[in-house]
Parts: C-alpha cells; structure tokens; sequence
C-alpha cells in the first residue's frame, strides 16, 4: 500500500496536495528554549550577537524559529557519494554540515573533494565538501566530515551557534514541544515517560516543573539511555530523573510502580509519515499494522501504571488513522480510558471528533507544520 493510500483515509481527495507539502520542510525551524538556565529575550539576543536572526513564537512561549528559505537548486562538481542516515539527511537538506555518526558508507574520497550526500535509497541531500579522507573519517567515531556547500533548503546552522552548545536550546518541533505543555506536569507529579530517548520531552518535563517532578525516564535499551542521558546532561536538566534502559511494555510487571503514576507520556515508534522534509518513505500496510499493535501493549501498560485520575497523553509523528484515531478509540473501548477533551485546542492543532473521540492533530494542510497526533486520557 503506497503513502496515498494509507492516508486517503484521513485526507481525501485532498491526499496529493498533503504529499507534496510533506515533501518539503515546514518554513520555520523550531527550537525550545532552556528556560532553566536563560529567557527567551537573551537567547533570542546572543543569536542577533552571532548573526543568526530567530524569533519568538507567537503561540508558543518557550519556542523561538528560524526561517527556512528554499527551493534551491542542488549541484554538485564531484561524482563520488557519501550514504547517511534518515535523520542527517533530513538536516543535510536544510543545510547543515556532515558529521561522523550519520555516516553509514562512502566512496573514496580525500580532504577537499566534493561529494554527494544520499540516503540509503539514493536520494540526493546535499553536496558536500570534505574536510578529511574517507580512511580518516571511517576510523573516527564523532567528528566533522564536510561542510554543506548545496542543499535544496537553507536554514541556520544552529549547531554551530554558541546558545546550541551552551545547551540553551533544543531543537525541537513546535506540536512535539506542544506535547508536554498538554500533559502539563506539576512539580508534586510522578512522571514516567515511556518512550523516552533522545530526550526532548524529558527535558522538557523537567523544565516545566523546575526539576521538581519525579520523572521514570525509559526507552529499551543502554545505548538509548546514554543519548537520554547526554541530552539531560548537556541541558543541565538531569533533575530527580531516573533513567532505565527497560521494554516498558511490561514496565508493570518489572517495576513497583502499578497505580503510582500522575502522568505519563507515550511517544512510541510509528511509522513517522508525518515527518517533514519526507525522504524515502518506504513503509507498507503490513509495516503500519504491526507498528499499531506494537503501539497498543504501551497503552494497556500505561493503564497499569497510572493512579485513578490520572492523565495520560499519546503522541506520534505520523497521519495514519491505524496508528492514530484508531489506536485511541481502542485505549477507551478495549483498555477503559476516559477521552479528554481539553478546554483550549493546542496551538496549531486542529479537534479531531472520531466516533466518539475527540484528539487533536497537526496537519500540514492547516498549517505549515509537520503531521502530528496528541490523543489525551484519564484513568
């Protein structure tokens, strides 16, 4: 089944137009602001000292945004190719420089040779112009490998900006920012993330409670935890924060926390069809179902864990109605949980009614924003 037909469904005839929007990315790029350390007025004027221009989110309040300026066309002088990851591809089209772990393999090439950044399906990212040898970059582990000299779409490079490496920012959408201000955690919460690295959401439970919150941070196994640990870390957020490399599927029957949660998060793996720029989208129906049923075993966990009264919020970066709408109606009618339906819309969403289920979703159609769900609970 092809990315039109699974989302045909939800969109209609107006599925195409939806396509080519996911294609690109969204005109701004979102980053959150460190509120513990710094306001957004500093960090929005150390920005304007480096010569980077953000600003401040109208909707928002501890988000700040860079334009994204393209279509550009992409050239490129050298024949050789260097093949990364989903994720740096997706910053590589947006301008940012190659580094070491998003590398997968590469042709030969030496320090100032020119070479084209593909995806493991061949589609072009950007040129790159090396700044070391390939022998020199596949014995490294971290490290820069080329600067960006082409890419379809330009935005800052905010990794290289000293607010990034001070830890004063975090890049991060604006509906998964949004998602831990609609679990609004309270600093006398047990909060249990169960899905927790890289640690976007994590941190930002702990900011919003001034590390107050007691937070279960998991996700499945030790190399996870490290990149959960390192984000808490940079952040400076690593604050009544327990980390656990676990399958928090079955988080009630390895830990002693049944009935003792007052909020907890779910932000599974899905089948990320909402994801913006779109590259390479190669997931079938059978892909989507399974990851539906992979989804549900976190639901009837979080039944478990969570005290009576308490909230939990369901999150993905997808549009499919399987994973989606569906996967809700099943928390309520096979699990027990209650619909919440909250008394302001988040920003840039749209309420979602769905046989009897009211949830909200970010819909690129609306605004130029990536495809998000936020579905909301009580036990």
């Amino acid at each position: 089944m092809s990315l039109n037909e699974l989302l045909k469904g939800v969109y209609g005839s107006l599925v195409n137009g939806l396509i080519e929007l996911l294609k690109r990315p969204p005109s701004r790029l979102y980053a959150r602001v460190n509120t513990i350390r710094t306001t957004r007025e500093r960090v929005l004027e150390e920005l304007r000292s480096e010569g980077v221009i953000a600003y401040p989110d109208e909707l928002i309040p501890d988000a700040i945004f860079f334009e994204v300026e393209g279509p550009h066309e992409l050239k490129c002088p050298g024949s050789g190719k260097v093949v990364v990851d989903l994720k740096t591809a997706i910053s590589l089209v947006l301008g940012a420089n190659l580094y070491r772990p998003g590398v997968l393999k590469a042709d030969p090439f030496n320090a100032g040779d020119y070479v084209m950044a593909v995806t493991q399906r061949g589609t072009p990212v950007a040129c790159i112009k090396t700044v070391r040898s390939r022998s020199d970059v596949l014995s490294r582990r971290r490290g820069i490998v080329g600067i960006n000299v082409s890419s379809p779409y330009r935005a800052p490079r905010i990794a290289d900006t000293r607010v990034y490496q001070k830890g004063l920012i975090y890049v991060q959408s604006a509906p998964s920012i949004i998602t831990s201000h609609v679990l609004g955690p309270r600093a006398s919460d047990l909060v249990i993330d169960m899905n927790a690295s890289p640690g976007g959401k994590t941190s930002h439970i702990v900011q919003l409670t001034r590390g107050k919150a007691r937070v279960i941070a998991i996700d499945r196994n030790e190399k996870k935890v490290k990149e959960l640990r390192s984000t808490l870390q940079k952040l400076g957020l690593l604050h009544n924060v327990v980390m656990v490399p676990a399958d928090s599927r079955y988080i009630h029957l390895d830990f002693n926390v049944v009935g003792k949660a007052d909020k907890v998060l779910i932000d599974p793996p899905c089948s990320n069809s909402g994801v913006r720029p779109l590259l390479d989208y190669s997931r079938t129906l059978k892909d989507v179902l399974n990851l539906a049923n992979y989804q549900r075993q976190f639901l009837k966990a979080a039944w478990h864990v969570l005290k009576p009264g308490g909230i939990l919020v369901y999150s993905t970066c997808t549009l499919t109605t399987i994973e989606n709408e569906e996967n809700a109606l099943y928390a309520i009618r096979e699990i027990g949980f209650n619909s919440i339906e909250l008394e302001k819309t988040p920003p840039y969403a749209e309420k979602v009614s769905y046989k009897g289920l009211v949830a909200y979703r970010f819909s690129p159609l609306s605004w130029d924003m990536p495809g998000y769900f936020i579905a909301v609970f009580s036990k």
